[in-house]
């Protein structure tokens, strides 16, 4: 009998235990990358949904920070956000003085976000890209791997420009900067810290 009751109560935690608050991977809507721009005068932050679709699904969210679009898209517009796949963070070039710092910190202090993502600068013709082409992300990904094999000083994740803008010995330090005319090419853009 004392057997029986002691293994009742081992087993009665794990019961009850659950994981209530849980989101199975069916219902996460896991978001691919992430672009910001400038629309009418307002940023507006672009989450691109994971999908086997060749049109992109996204959603853009009019906030002054990825914090701020993040907690709006994960309450309004995308139900069971989740960021843990984020491979992309894309900024143009026009509004990186005022959010790359300030979003590039918050992203690299979130358990949340995956380490290996990337961030680059961008003008307008390769923000259209990415919003028409599936593929685009693809070609950009290469396109910034190449960039680092053949520039070793390039920062191409988001905690090597978080370092960057952290070390106090350092002036400036390059990332990559896509462009589209006719097609998506990635060159080196110098950041002089303030």
């Amino acid at each position: 009998m004392p057997k029986k009751v002691l293994s009742l109560l081992c087993v009665l935690p794990l019961l009850l235990s659950g994981c209530g608050n849980s989101h199975q991977i069916e219902s996460a809507a896991i978001i691919e990358n992430v672009s910001v721009e400038e629309k009418d005068g307002q940023l507006l932050y672009t989450f691109y949904l994971l999908s086997d679709s060749e049109t992109p699904e996204a959603v853009g969210v009019p906030a002054d920070s990825f914090e701020e679009a993040q907690g709006l898209a994960a309450r309004q517009y995308i139900p069971h956000l989740s960021l843990a796949k984020l491979e992309l963070f894309l900024i143009q070039k026009e509004v990186m003085h005022e959010i790359m710092q300030r979003d590039i910190e918050y992203i690299s202090t979130q358990a949340s976000f995956s380490p290996v993502a990337y961030v680059t600068l961008c003008d307008s013709a390769a923000l259209e890209k990415v919003k028409k082409s599936a593929h685009a992300q693809e070609t950009i990904e290469k396109q910034l791997l190449l960039c680092k094999s053949n520039h070793p000083e390039v920062n191409i994740h988001y905690l090597s420009v978080f370092n960057s803008y952290a070390d106090s010995r350092r002036d400036c330090f390059c990332v990559p900067y896509i462009t589209a005319e006719e097609e998506l090419k990635v060159s080196k853009l110098m950041i002089h810290k303030d």
